[in-house]
């Protein structure tokens, strides 16, 4: 099976850390895991109990942003307001991107994600400090019915979603901001963001690192050693 996004095979082995965290999200996941069912992705799980979405669903026609933002009256937000919101613009641009352009894709909204090799778990646990003893082996599973034809999986930059979230996303051109949300979609490793130093003035260009993440919509089985 080939990416959505490039042409290369899907890796046959994906590495995740399950369990990784204190988030809410991270917690759920960890519970689902322990009951020893395999990973499904939130499109699946929908097409399960919705199984006449699934033409919808290849062909990209499903929806999936919770909120669209709103035009605020005042212009002028709090720094607490915009380091709240700044994370859900990033995600809501990088969607309404992918469905403007990239509708076939798998919606981040609704995805798995993984690595495609250990290599890039170590560099994750680098940067972010995450626990490598919690990574754990997984496969893509057949279902054996027509779901199948519903998996997508495309390999994505996952540094250039840290860039976006670690520069207020609000203060870029509409312009940059498409190209940098394009760039994540297609893979493309380097792209750099422009901030402004506060004390100095100047402009400062920064490149996003690499690490390629993967973003699933399927059932994933664990790999048992």
């Amino acid at each position: 099976m080939k990416l959505f996004n490039m042409d290369e095979e899907v890796p046959d082995i994906f590495y995740i850390f399950v369990g990784n965290g204190d988030s809410f999200s991270s917690q759920i996941n960890y519970h689902n895991y322990k009951l020893g069912a395999p990973l499904m992705s939130g499109g699946f799980k929908n097409l399960i109990v919705m199984p006449e979405k699934i033409n919808d669903f290849i062909n990209g026609n499903i929806l999936y942003a919770p909120f669209v933002p709103n035009e605020m009256t005042f212009p002028s937000p709090t720094s607490h307001l915009l380091n709240t919101v700044n994370g859900y613009n990033v995600e809501y641009i990088l969607e309404y991107i992918r469905d403007s352009k990239f509708k076939n894709f798998p919606s981040r909204f609704s995805c798995l994600y993984a690595f495609g090799d250990y290599e890039s778990c170590e560099k994750a646990s680098k940067y972010y400090g995450w626990d490598l003893s919690k990574v754990k082996k997984f496969k893509l599973k057949s279902i054996g019915n027509q779901l199948d034809m519903c998996v997508k999986v495309v390999k994505c930059n996952m540094e250039i979603v840290t860039r976006m979230w670690n520069c207020g996303i609000t203060s870029f051109e509409g312009n940059s901001i498409d190209k940098i949300a394009s760039a994540y979609w297609c893979g493309i490793s380097n792209v750099a963001t422009e901030s402004q130093d506060l004390e100095t003035g100047e402009k400062v260009i920064t490149p996003a690192r690499i690490l390629y993440e993967y973003l699933i919509e399927g059932v994933l089985e664990e790999i048992k050693e």
